[in-house]
């Protein structure tokens, strides 16, 4: 046989099995995947004798664990970059402000929060600016020892009113009660709470 009819016929074959293919394509596809599926089970499939390895279940407690173990904490104010933090349990207020970038330059010295406390979840860290301290008791003025300055200063008093209180302590010695307000120098009863709010003796 020639060398021609020899690639002739090879050539004929090679189309023929490429048609053939090309019709069974979906068959083909099905046997691999059935036999690629049993090559895997057969080779999951546990062996007599050998231990099933099941995966590890977390129990409640261990999740109840793993989330007092972290807190998340509200950083605001006076900081460098307020927000929220997820920290340790264990760590304190100031690590809160260390995570939110520290101080500001403005930040209130004499109003910040406990540093030493340790952070609690769910709460808020405030760090005031200064002339913004909210927790500061407002001190009450002691019509007693206070100057005429100091009295004018209070909401509500007067240069008269001041000048009144002076006299009556020069003249009686100072006030015994502050309720000698409403009786030795006539204030009303609204006056008289207001002023009240803001005055001791002492």
């Amino acid at each position: 046989m020639s060398l021609r009819k020899h690639t002739e016929r090879f050539r004929d074959w090679r189309q023929g099995l490429s048609g053939w293919l090309y019709r069974h394509s979906w068959q083909l596809a099905a046997v691999l995947a059935l036999a690629l599926l049993t090559i895997g089970g057969y080779a999951l499939w546990p062996r007599p004798g050998e231990p099933v390895v099941s995966p590890a279940a977390i129990s409640a407690q261990d999740v109840e664990a793993a989330q007092e173990r972290t807190v998340i904490v509200y950083v605001s104010g006076a900081v460098r970059h307020p927000g929220l933090y997820t920290l340790g349990s264990t760590l304190r207020v100031s690590d809160a402000i260390v995570a939110a970038g520290g101080l500001l330059a403005d930040a209130d010295p004499a109003c910040l929060p406990n540093l030493a406390a340790h952070v609690k979840d769910a709460s808020q860290v405030a760090v005031p600016l200064i002339g913004h301290c909210t927790k500061a008791k407002k001190t009450k003025v002691d019509i007693n020892a206070a100057t005429r300055e100091q009295l004018l200063q209070v909401a509500g008093i007067d240069a008269a009113l001041a000048d009144a209180i002076i006299r009556y302590r020069e003249d009686f010695g100072g006030f015994v009660a502050l309720t000698e307000l409403k009786s030795a120098m006539g204030l009303d009863t609204n006056t008289y709470k207001e002023l009240a709010k803001s005055l001791t003796v002492n």
